[in-house]
């Protein structure tokens, strides 16, 4: 890094213009030097965060995402200002030069005043989304084996009709009588898959069944990769492949040592000319069962429509075809189609989500807008996922919820390893070739750059809800601040959205983080050593503690029955002892006294 500045600074000394003589003076390179110095502590202040590690000075003037962090923690009155300048500058030093493009300050003001973003979806509504969609998609993949089969035995219009409907339209009589609707769902063992809100017991019913059930995959989707609306519909049938990250090693004797590794990847376009030209996404298995459904109704369309699934043929083909046999090959109408399935238009808005959408933008007014009025269902979007995904996806506390379906944790534990700016093959499996540069590029708007970011905001509304919220006394060395805080709240010296903004500011200069722990809470930045080892007891008189008293009875619990199974003045006997003993005397000196 300290080449990447030095190089920076020659650069603007002798090729940035400006002046009467065509260099920059003296003094405005020491101003320049004030936001460069600023951005290098910024890149390495970014070690602290487990998906980002310390950044390059061109990672940081090159990306929207982590551009846009180092601002809105560098909040000096003149500072916006310098910062254009010096973007300018390096601007008009050049491509060529540098080696990268510089954004500019115009495309990051563009991005600072969007009016009225897509919301974060609030924390009992994006669970409740959550568990809908996943319970739906379980459904649907029961029968994923019999949809192709299914679907395809349509090509004959009087399949599934009624005896009466074929009685006045087919010619030869009950001879040549076609199977109904439930005799087929039958023949097929599908009574299980259509049933609920994709119920069709009337061959009419089915291309609308198939609609949403091309909705659900699609918000499945949207839900675990983050994807934009247009690169969901755009995708193509064989937008699904196997990336190998780690080649095979194999020893002189020609014997495998080690196995290659992949991870599935979905792509909106397909590969040609030797390389991808298009980004690629992360494509956890409850992505690949979702496209594997949607590849199973594409299938059986496609012999309908008579075209070839290999010849960029869409994912989500309209299954109109069923009703209309004149319908023109594209996708079907699946933006606007949660109104049409009861279970996600259920899910209402409560005064508490409102609360928390004004916590997650104070700049905008959620009460006054109608479309988030309480009592209302909750008006969804495939960008709400992405944003929300990169909110709650990296926050180990919002993982940890038990009501949250075990599929999305272990899909954020594995967005966590693949998307981490550490993973070296982010950029070659994630991004495309580009031709003039000579290297892979990650596309500045990919969602893996919003989720390394989205950590401390996470990170601050869970500290706020799990520790300043509490009604309950704390202790230890952070608690006991928080206490101090929450006086202040109950007595009108300030007010939450001060104490949040502060939080909020401290998380992201990495001044403070948040992870639950056995005793409580710990605000300590960095790594444990004690917390890896398993001593929760270092917990006690550690500065960055959080203790709650219940915890600490439930510890005391613990470990007087732990005690049991010990021999008597055995060293397993001494070390829980020993603990207990800490545990006890901490009770009795600050939870027991404050009572």
């Amino acid at each position: 890094m300290i080449d990447e500045v030095k190089y920076i600074i020659y650069c603007l000394a002798y090729f940035a213009g400006g002046g009467r003589l065509g260099r920059l003076s003296a003094k405005t390179l020491e101003q320049r030097w004030v936001v460069l110095r600023s951005a290098v502590l910024f890149c390495y202040e970014q070690i602290q965060k487990p998906l980002v590690g310390v950044l390059s000075l061109q990672q940081l003037f090159s990306t929207p995402v982590y551009l846009a962090a180092f601002i809105a923690e560098r909040a000096q009155p003149h500072f916006p200002q310098m910062l254009s300048a010096l973007l300018a500058n390096l601007i008009s030093v050049g491509d060529d030069r540098l080696g990268y493009r510089v954004i500019s300050s115009r495309d990051i003001e563009l991005r600072r005043h969007e009016p009225n973003q897509h919301p974060v979806i609030p924390t009992r509504i994006y669970l409740e989304l959550i568990n809908v969609l996943q319970d739906m998609l379980d459904q649907i993949h029961r029968g994923v084996e019999s949809l192709e089969c299914f679907v395809s035995k349509f090509c004959d219009e009087f399949y599934g009709l009624a005896h009466d409907v074929q009685k006045s339209l087919l010619p030869g009589g009950k001879a040549n009588y076609r199977p109904i609707m439930t005799e087929v769902l039958q023949a097929h063992c599908l009574n299980e898959v259509f049933s609920g809100v994709f119920s069709c017991s009337h061959k009419r019913g089915l291309s609308p069944a198939l609609l949403k059930m091309q909705y659900i995959v699609k918000n499945v989707i949207h839900l675990y990769t983050g994807m934009r609306e247009q690169e969901v519909l755009r995708m193509q049938y064989d937008c699904l492949s196997d990336e190998i990250y780690l080649k095979e090693v194999v020893d002189d004797n020609g014997v495998t040592r080690d196995l290659a590794r992949s991870v599935s990847v979905l792509s909106t376009t397909t590969k040609f000319t030797g390389y991808k030209k298009s980004e690629s996404w992360f494509a956890p298995s409850e992505v690949v069962k979702a496209v594997k459904i949607a590849q199973a109704i594409c299938r059986g369309l496609a012999s309908i429509y008579k075209i070839d699934v290999d010849n960029d043929c869409p994912l989500f083909l309209n299954p109109a075809v069923l009703r209309k046999r004149n319908t023109d090959v594209g996708v079907g109408k699946l933006g606007n189609f949660y109104n049409k399935i009861p279970l996600i238009e259920g899910v209402r808005i409560e005064l508490s989500d409102i609360q928390e959408l004004a916590q997650t933008d104070t700049k905008r007014d959620f009460y006054s807008e109608p479309e988030f009025a309480v009592g209302r269902s909750w008006p969804l979007t495939g960008h709400q996922f992405r944003r929300s995904l990169a909110f709650y996806g990296s926050n180990s506390g919002f993982i940890s919820l038990p009501s949250l379906k075990s599929q999305y944790k272990q899909v954020t534990l594995e967005m966590a390893r693949y998307y981490s700016n550490g993973f070296q093959n982010l950029k070659t499996i994630f991004g495309y070739y580009d031709p003039k540069s000579n290297g892979f590029v990650l596309p500045n708007s990919h969602v893996a750059l919003e989720f390394q970011m989205g950590m401390p905001m996470a990170v601050a509304n869970q500290l706020l809800s799990d520790v300043l919220f509490r009604e309950a006394p704390l202790f230890g060395g952070t608690g006991s601040y928080i206490e101090k805080q929450k006086a202040r709240l109950k007595n009108g010296e300030v007010c939450i959205e001060d104490v949040r903004a502060d939080t909020l500011i401290r998380v992201k200069n990495c001044e403070i983080s948040y992870r639950p722990t056995f005793l409580g809470g710990c605000s300590k930045v960095g790594r444990c050593d004690y917390f890896l080892l398993g001593d929760f007891t270092e917990c006690l008189i550690c500065e960055g503690a959080i203790i709650q008293p219940e915890k600490v009875g439930h510890a005391i619990e613990a470990m007087t029955e732990e005690l049991t199974l010990y021999s008597y003045g055995s060293g397993e006997y001494q070390v829980a002892n020993g603990d207990l003993e800490r545990l006890l005397s901490f009770k009795a000196r600050f939870i027991d006294k404050d009572v």
